[in-house]
């Protein structure tokens, strides 16, 4: 854990702050808690501009807030077994936000922001895919130039390395904070940077003594299942492979299922935004092993034709 005081470099953003009425929020002298995390598998797009990651600016605070929170909220109803009135006055309560009827709305109490420690370098397609039928072709095969012109997309090389810091408001009570660690908690298992992470892109390693990763039996105790479990491997690429191959022979196992769930075009994919194909590390054993999991608030038609108990 580093902990560390604002550097004058960083009064602007002391100014900043003044501005929207946060200064009071925060602790005096800016103390900051990090987490160093390093790139594992490439990131797919995640900048502003669609298909495309920022050099500049590859870790986006917005992305990650935003899993963290929908994090939360799945933690709150099937860990917490929050009601949904309790759920939405707590949510905006920790990460803030405009209520029904608000006219000002909260702010977080929790702030966050990302200091990079190397330099983006963005890798080509075909680091990773050699031909159309590659196991890893099938996560990324949305990388792929496409026959009304979009080029082929810069992948962000594995390597990246970074630093996640939060601080949190004096306001903000213990129960908060416990939610706010068992949060970042299941990010740093499951979570990841930039697009197509649920196919197991953008997976990283994080380094924090006190963040024990989430382990399979946690998993399924808060209402996952969990599909297909890989055997231990060195290689995070080799696990990659095990899940995208398990999740790629289940969507061919299930394909007229699928096709009448899904729509033309897969238009309605969403129904699959529950359901990640990706490595895992066990902290433990140091090893990675692949994994498709699916969420406990999947739909009830994808449980319904992976033979999932409702």
């Amino acid at each position: 854990m580093v902990l560390r005081l604002l550097t004058k470099d960083e009064n602007l953003l002391e100014a900043e702050l003044t501005k929207i009425n946060l200064t009071e929020k925060f602790q005096v002298g800016y103390t900051w808690e990090s987490m160093d995390c390093e790139l594992v598998t490439p990131i797919h797009g995640g900048g502003v501009t669609a298909r495309e990651s920022d050099d500049k600016l590859p870790i986006r605070v917005a992305a990650i807030r935003g899993q963290l929170r929908f994090g939360w909220r799945m933690l709150a109803k099937y860990e917490w077994k929050l009601t949904d009135n309790e759920l939405r006055k707590q949510e905006f309560a920790l990460w803030g936000g405009m209520e029904d009827g608000d006219e000002n709305g909260k702010a977080s109490l929790v702030f966050l922001r990302v200091q990079l420690k190397n330099k983006f370098k963005a890798a080509p397609l075909s680091d990773y895919v050699k031909n159309i039928n590659d196991t890893l072709g099938y996560a990324l095969f949305t990388a792929r130039g496409t026959r009304n012109g979009l080029p082929e997309m810069k992948l962000g090389k594995e390597g990246l390395q970074w630093q996640l810091q939060w601080q949190f408001s004096k306001s903000i009570t213990d129960q908060q904070r416990e939610q706010f660690f068992e949060t970042l908690r299941w990010w740093v298992t499951l979570g990841g940077i930039g697009g197509r992470i649920r196919r197991g892109c953008g997976v990283f390693l994080a380094n924090h003594d006190e963040i024990k990763l989430v382990s399979e039996q946690e998993m399924k105790e808060m209402g996952c299942s969990i599909l297909f479990l890989g055997g231990m491997k060195n290689s995070v690429t080799d696990a990659w492979k095990d899940a995208v191959d398990s999740w790629k022979e289940t969507r061919r196992k299930y394909k007229a299922e699928f096709k009448n769930l899904l729509g033309k075009d897969n238009e309605h994919s969403r129904h699959l935004a529950t359901v990640l194909s990706r490595p895992v590390f066990d902290k433990e054993k140091q090893k990675w092993c692949g994994m498709v999991i699916m969420l406990p608030n999947s739909g009830e038609k994808i449980k319904e034709i992976l033979g999932v108990p409702q």
